[in-house]
């Protein structure tokens, strides 16, 4: 007996042939995740005082970008590094800092990558503008938009062999890369949880050597030195790292400073609190 099944056929659209190479040729990579929960009550703090003042809400992925990218300039040995044929390191002073925002592609919304260009000399008020600015900007791919046309009109139709050469080529040229994807990654999709009030760890294949993941944020409860309880905001953050470029001591001593900034090292830096 035939059995009625009820189901609907969609092709694939470009994009997700891209990012099936483009992830395919991630996973070639020897990449460590590293897991923590960083301290935010201070920068939280100020941000929702700053709203309240003035009515501005300040992107939260902006004021993390700021002390990001600060930290891997002060560690660009190993973590703004970039390998070539498994003997070169690229070892870059500019830190570029690829992200990812939501924009309207087609009339719907969906994420695309946004480079924050030597973010280390930017001010937490001008990567906020420049997100903002990416956020508003509509992107219609199938319309003759600059670089989303070739994209999605030419790489989709190539052999995948051949596509999957071209991602080669880009993930193993540290120029090419830097220019293409930026010397390190941020990516904020843990945000979009933020209301469930648990921290979520995100897991993630990234093309650069050194990428960081915001996971979700929760309140929590701790006692202070007097022994009160005290609450406190965490965040999830994860830090994937190739392991052919950094140690697991770099790593760790990255993730302290990085940590340390966030939770108020970066309070008094004009670079910070103070540029907005």
């Amino acid at each position: 007996m035939k059995e009625n099944v009820s189901y609907t056929i969609k092709k694939l659209s470009p994009m997700a042939k891209v990012i099936d190479d483009y992830t395919t040729e991630a996973k070639k990579k020897n990449t460590i995740n590293a897991f923590g929960a960083a301290d935010i009550t201070m920068p939280r703090r100020i941000l929702r005082e700053h709203k309240e003042k003035t009515g501005e809400s300040i992107s939260f992925t902006a004021f993390l970008i700021a002390c990001y990218a600060r930290m891997v300039e002060k560690h660009k040995y190993p973590m703004n590094t970039l390998i070539k044929n498994r003997k070169d390191y690229y070892i870059f002073d500019e830190v570029d800092v690829q992200t990812n925002t939501e924009r309207i592609i087609d009339g719907v919304k969906k994420p695309v990558n946004l480079t924050i260009r030597n973010a280390h000399l930017k001010t937490l008020r001008e990567i906020h503008n420049e997100i903002r600015k990416g956020q508003k900007k509509k992107v219609e791919l199938t319309t003759g938009n600059r670089g989303g046309k070739a994209l999605i009109k030419y790489i989709p139709k190539l052999p995948r062999f051949i596509r999957k050469f071209i991602i080669h080529k880009i993930f193993t040229n540290p120029l090419l890369k830097k220019k293409l994807l930026g010397t390190v990654g941020l990516t904020a999709a843990g945000m979009m949880a933020k209301d469930t009030n648990e921290l979520g760890w995100a897991v993630y294949m990234t093309p650069h050597s050194c990428s960081l993941g915001i996971g979700t944020m929760a309140k929590e409860y701790k006692l202070d030195k007097d022994g009160k309880v005290i609450e406190r905001e965490s965040l999830a953050v994860t830090l994937a790292f190739d392991h052919q470029v950094i140690d697991g001591g770099p790593a760790a001593r990255f993730l302290q400073d990085l940590y340390y900034s966030v939770r108020k090292g970066c309070e008094n830096e004009d670079w910070c609190f103070k540029s907005l």
